[in-house]
């Protein structure tokens, strides 16, 4: 599209505007072309672009148990039946052992199939969800609610049916 619309512009103008015939002829190399090791989890998370939004710290491993044991102490504040927190302190808890039985980042990561730096992210988001939802209360339903119910209707009926007149 930009080459059709450089084209338009009159020599003169091409040349002020900084878009010449060599950049509008150059192509771009395919990613396919480059050879990356997915095996090597570092040049992977730096080929995925973790790297560059998430910044790789030293320490990672202690920082995401300092966030899983702040998620923990946090889903107190929910009652001890309620499903949220029966969920949020499973899976805090399974991390934490896999954290505590591993001592390198590369086999945390195998074993819980997601990078160091996204996990971290996702449980400093889920210890700030834990307030908001503790003060919303959604396991505190009316006796009285009844769960609105909608009729399925197979499309087959509405799609075969004849038009209208």
């Amino acid at each position: 599209m930009l080459r059709q619309l450089a084209t338009l512009l009159p020599g003169a103008l091409r040349s002020a505007s900084g878009v010449n015939s060599l950049a509008l002829n150059r192509g771009f190399k395919a990613v396919a072309d480059v050879e990356i090791d997915f095996n090597n989890r570092e040049v992977l998370k730096k080929y995925v672009g973790i790297r560059d939004h998430l910044s790789k710290e030293p320490g990672t491993r202690g920082k995401l148990i300092e966030a899983l044991t702040e998620v923990l102490s946090s889903i107190k504040a929910a009652p001890e039946g309620s499903d949220y927190r029966k969920a949020v302190e499973a899976s805090c808890i399974y991390r934490l052992k896999v954290c505590k039985e591993n001592e390198s980042d590369a086999a945390i990561e195998e074993v819980l199939d997601a990078h160091l730096e996204e996990l971290i992210k996702e449980a400093k988001e889920e210890a700030r969800l834990v307030p908001l939802i503790a003060g919303n209360a959604p396991w505190d339903v009316p006796a009285d609610y009844a769960v609105p119910v909608v009729d399925y209707t197979d499309a087959a009926t509405i799609l075969d049916a004849p038009p209208k007149k």
